[in-house]
């Protein structure tokens, strides 16, 4: 653990804060390994539904491919959904967590900060010490999410969540809000649906998030590799790449046989290289 000694870029973010940030401590990539990148938030829902899950998922893996970081807290749900995506996309994450970076909370999250420092991430907290966290202290670790962003996106949150603090710290210092809409019924986008009502930008894909970054899809810098171990794989592949998650549309779109279809899809998914979502789409890993 190190104590952070910050730019001129992340010191000014940080110092739009009401509430001063007035040190803090990482371990892993120092912060300035980001300071060319953008900084998009993915923060939501402790309990996601399998929409949230998908969209979350589908979100941080094109941000990440497209050389995006993603920053969030490290709490389950919608936070550890996004930086595991991330990572598996072979981007970087930032995770800010409330307690102090030698006893991680929850605990049960350690393996995986490891992995995040391991793939040239960051763990970042203002506590040289402090083992079991405070209520409030949670919420204050919401405002340093907030002020590293360019861009505050929520996935999926009821109306009190955790997540709509994050969203209040970003509108306080002017950093940019976006919601995805979900169903009216459904209590877990009561929040971001809110959010949409009050201004919000609507976040449909990954496409929506670059526009507001003003990043050009076709300068993307991506290490996606497109091609598989035979045309059929390939085919599926740049289908899916292309914004096409249906299995039947895939298949459509590629021509394949039925039987050329499923074999294709099992290969890549045994490579690790597409995978089934809750929603029975694919996405790339």
């Amino acid at each position: 653990m190190k104590k952070l000694t910050l730019n001129e870029q992340f010191s000014t973010k940080l110092n739009r804060l009401p509430l001063k940030v007035e040190q803090l401590f990482y371990m892993g990539s120092d912060l300035s390994e980001f300071t060319d990148s953008p900084i998009v938030a993915i923060v939501g829902t402790r309990k996601p539904t399998p929409y949230g899950k998908t969209v979350t998922e589908e979100l941080a893996s094109k941000l990440a491919r497209a050389g995006v970081v993603i920053i969030s807290g490290n709490a389950l749900g919608i936070d550890v959904i996004a930086q595991k995506a991330a990572i598996a996309a072979g981007g970087s994450v930032i995770s800010v967590v409330p307690s102090d970076l030698n006893h991680i909370y929850p605990a049960t999250n350690r393996p995986f900060v490891d992995k995040i420092i391991a793939t040239g991430g960051t763990l970042l907290s203002e506590h040289e010490s402090n083992v079991q966290p405070m209520a409030h202290e949670f919420l204050d670790r919401n405002r340093i999410i907030a002020a590293l962003s360019d861009i505050v996106i929520i996935p999926e949150a009821a109306e009190r969540s955790g997540s709509l603090n994050t969203a209040k710290h970003a509108k306080q210092i002017g950093v940019a809000i976006g919601a995805v809409p979900g169903q009216v019924t459904s209590t877990l986008s009561s929040g971001t649906n809110k959010l949409l009502k009050d201004g919000a930008h609507i976040i449909r894909n990954a496409d929506d998030v670059l526009e507001l970054l003003n990043i050009d899809k076709s300068q993307q810098q991506t290490s996606l590799n497109l091609t598989g171990d035979n045309d059929a794989q390939t085919a599926v592949l740049k289908a899916v790449q292309s914004g096409i998650v249906d299995p039947q549309e895939i298949q459509s779109e590629t021509n394949l046989s039925p039987q050329d279809y499923m074999t294709a899809v099992t290969m890549l998914e045994v490579s690790g290289r597409l995978a089934s979502t809750d929603l029975g789409t694919l996405r790339l890993v």
